[in-house]
């Protein structure tokens, strides 16, 4: 992917400075769309920009200057085509994430079911690495994409839904806490009661509870919903009910130097994301800015670690060299 010479460079939008190391980032997540997007063309599948990546594109035409990442949205059944054809699809030197990956390494991309896609560090080396990603240094590379899945008309059905994959999130995020408190058993049997199955003992239970949640989330088809929304999100936020209308059409909106895929509904969908969404509100971000801050610090540690053994080596031969000569005289 090309980008304006002077891209990556630092600057300020909005009243925010953007380091030149964030631009790099930035760079580097649209590698990781251009594969999923060059996947999905193939496979006449849709996706759509979504949460604060929508919002960029229709208020700053490109990256929030506050945000770091890249979110994404498609309809539950071109999603499920997408995890299929995915392994055979993706290019060397690239991975899924999640609960849908048999490496569990990658499945605990999240708590939440989601897919990521992501630039496999381990296949690269750091030369090939540097050039393709615009000079981002740092691992974990990755696009999150989002289901949409279809809300049955049936107030009961739709109720116990939201409590199947509440009590899962619940599950799963406070996992150590319950292990440590000795009543993990107890809310898994809650959650198995609920669900109406059995998790065998010697399985990978909490990747179970991931897919038995993923399928509860999946249970409806479009002709038996008005709406569609993340299950995920909606716990929270119960206005995120979006007519599926929404997302019947595809409009294209720019975004930095390239056009984004976008709902032509998406002023109902920033609306029930957002609420007045032309107004810019920073520091609501669900994680840490930037992504790579720990990376960096990281890195720091080492760098600083290394010359330390460089000044302790550097001493310990120069105290040899000097018993050397001592030894001669």
């Amino acid at each position: 992917m090309e980008f304006p010479q002077n891209y990556f460079c630092a600057e300020v939008r909005d009243d925010f400075e953007i380091p030149a190391m964030m631009k790099r980032a930035w760079a580097a997540e649209l590698e990781v769309l251009s594969v999923i997007a060059d996947v999905c063309e193939r496979h006449h599948l849709q996706y759509f920009a979504d949460y604060g990546t929508l919002l960029g594109a229709v208020r700053h035409k490109g990256f929030i200057p506050w945000d770091d990442d890249i979110d994404i949205c498609m309809l539950r059944e071109d999603y499920m085509e997408l995890i299929r054809v995915l392994p055979e699809e993706l290019p060397q030197g690239f991975c899924m994430a999640g609960m849908y990956t048999g490496e569990k390494r990658l499945q605990m991309a999240a708590y939440v079911p989601h897919l990521r896609v992501m630039a496999d560090e381990r296949m690269w080396n750091i030369n090939t690495y540097m050039q393709r990603f615009h000079g981002f240094p740092y691992q974990r590379i990755g696009i999150d994409i989002f289901p949409m899945d279809y809300v049955p008309r049936d107030q009961e059905l739709s109720r116990l839904q939201k409590k199947i994959v509440e009590t899962g999130i619940a599950l799963l995020r406070d996992w150590e806490l319950l292990q440590n408190e000795n009543i993990l058993e107890d809310k898994i049997r809650v959650f198995e009661k609920l669900c109406g199955v059995g998790i065998a003992p010697d399985a990978d239970r909490q990747n179970e509870i991931w897919r038995i949640m993923d399928a509860v989330q999946a249970l409806y088809r479009r002709e038996e919903a008005d709406e569609v929304t993340n299950y995920v999100f909606w716990l929270n936020r119960e206005q995120l009910h979006i007519p599926k209308t929404a997302y019947e059409k595809t409009v294209y909106l720019p975004f930095e130097h390239i056009r984004l895929p976008a709902p032509c509904g998406y002023d109902e969908v920033l609306t029930a994301e957002y609420g007045d969404y032309m107004v810019p509100v920073r520091g609501t971000a669900d994680h840490d800015y930037p992504f790579y801050r720990h990376m960096e610090e990281d890195l720091k540690r080492e760098i600083q670690r290394v010359r330390l053994c460089s000044i302790i080596y550097g001493w310990g031969l120069a105290r040899l060299s000097f018993l050397f000569c001592l030894c001669r005289l």
